[in-house]
C-alpha cells in the first residue's frame, strides 16, 4: 500500500482495496483511451481489459500516451502499447490486450466479465452497442467523448462524460446517440457503398475524423477517472452527465432528465443473455 499512501487518506484502505479488485474494460486505446488507461493504472485498478484493433500511425504520436516513434516503425498495436504503459507503472496489474473489433465474440466475452466499462470510441454505432451490452449485463458504463468544432466561425472545443449506471438514464434516452448515424456506422463495407450509391451519402460523413488534442483528451479522461473513483470507493454517486466547455474553461453538471420509458433502460437492463445482444457479432460473423 506504500504506493498509494498519498491517495488513501481520501478514501481509506478499504476504498483502495475496492479499486484494486475492480476490472476495467476499456474500448478504444487511442488518444482518449490511452490517457484513461494510464490514470487507471496510477489509481491502482487491479485488472484491465483493453480492446482496440488498430495499429499506431504517425498521426497518433501527438496524443497517444506511452507511444514512441519506433512503435510506428514496427507497426505496434495500440493495445500492446497500452499494456506496456500499464506495466511500466505497475507490473502487477493484470492486463488483457485484445487487438480485435468491439463487435467480436472475444470482445463481448471480455466486456461481460468487467466490473466497469469505459467507451473511448469515436462513432455512434459503437456507442449504441456498448450502451446495450452494458445495460443488458448491468455493468456501469462511462462514455467519453472529446470534441472540436467550428460554430459560426468560432472554434469550440471540449467534451463530455456520461455515466450509465442504472435504469434511470443511458446514452440513448439522453439523446447522445444519433440512431441514423449509428445505423450507418454499423453497416458492412458493402452496405455503406450501396448506401452512398443509392442515397448519395458523403464518404466524408461515413468515414469522418476530427481534430484531437492531447490536453483536451486529458481533461475528459481525468473527469471520467474521478467519477469512476468516487463511485467505486463510495464517496458519492457519479454525475450522470458532465460537459466540459474548453473555450469557457468550465465543467457543467447537466440537470437534463432522461426520456421516459427508454427501451434500453426499462426493457434491456439486467436481462443478460435474454437480451440477445450477441446478435451483433453473430450477424457480423455470418456475413463474413
Amino acid at each position: 500500500m506504500d504506493r498509494y499512501n498519498r491517495q488513501i487518506p481520501l478514501f481509506g484502505k478499504e476504498g483502495q482495496e475496492k479499486i484494486r479488485k475492480s476490472c476495467a474494460g476499456i474500448v478504444g486505446a487511442g488518444g482518449l483511451g490511452s490517457h484513461l488507461i494510464q490514470q487507471l493504472a496510477f489509481l491502482g485498478v487491479g485488472k484491465m481489459v483493453i480492446i482496440d484493433p488498430d495499429e499506431i500511425k504517425e498521426t497518433d504520436l501527438n496524443r497517444l500516451i506511452g507511444s514512441c516513434q519506433n512503435d510506428v516503425t514496427t507497426g505496434a498495436k495500440k493495445v500492446d502499447i497500452a499494456a506496456r504503459s500499464v506495466h511500466s507503472i505497475d507490473p502487477s496489474i493484470d492486463v488483457s490486450a485484445i487487438p480485435r473489433d468491439l463487435i467480436d465474440e472475444e470482445s463481448f466475452s471480455a466486456i461481460k466479465k468487467s466490473s466497469c466499462v469505459f467507451g473511448c470510441v469515436d462513432n455512434d454505432g459503437a456507442r449504441l452497442v456498448l450502451n446495450e451490452l452494458c445495460a443488458a449485463f448491468d455493468i456501469p458504463y462511462f462514455d467519453l467523448a472529446s470534441d472540436i468544432e467550428v460554430e459560426n466561425g468560432v472554434v469550440v472545443y471540449g467534451g463530455r462524460i456520461f455515466a450509465s449506471i442504472d435504469s434511470n438514464g443511458c446514452l440513448y434516452c439522453y439523446d447522445l446517440i444519433s440512431p441514423s448515424q449509428a445505423r450507418l456506422d454499423l453497416m458492412s463495407p458493402q452496405a455503406r457503398i450501396d448506401e452512398k450509391a443509392i442515397y448519395g451519402v458523403s464518404t466524408e460523413y461515413l468515414d469522418r475524423t476530427g481534430p484531437s488534442v492531447v490536453s483536451i483528451n486529458g481533461v475528459i479522461a481525468s473527469l471520467a477517472v474521478t467519477e469512476f473513483m468516487v463511485m467505486i470507493v463510495g464517496l458519492r454517486p457519479p454525475n450522470r452527465l458532465l460537459q466540459y466547455h474548453g473555450r469557457r474553461g468550465i465543467v457543467n453538471i447537466s440537470l437534463d432528465e432522461p426520456r421516459p420509458d427508454c427501451y434500453y433502460c426499462k426493457q434491456v437492463r439486467g436481462r443478460r443473455e435474454n437480451a440477445e445482444v450477441d446478435r451483433y457479432w453473430k450477424t457480423k460473423t455470418n456475413l463474413q
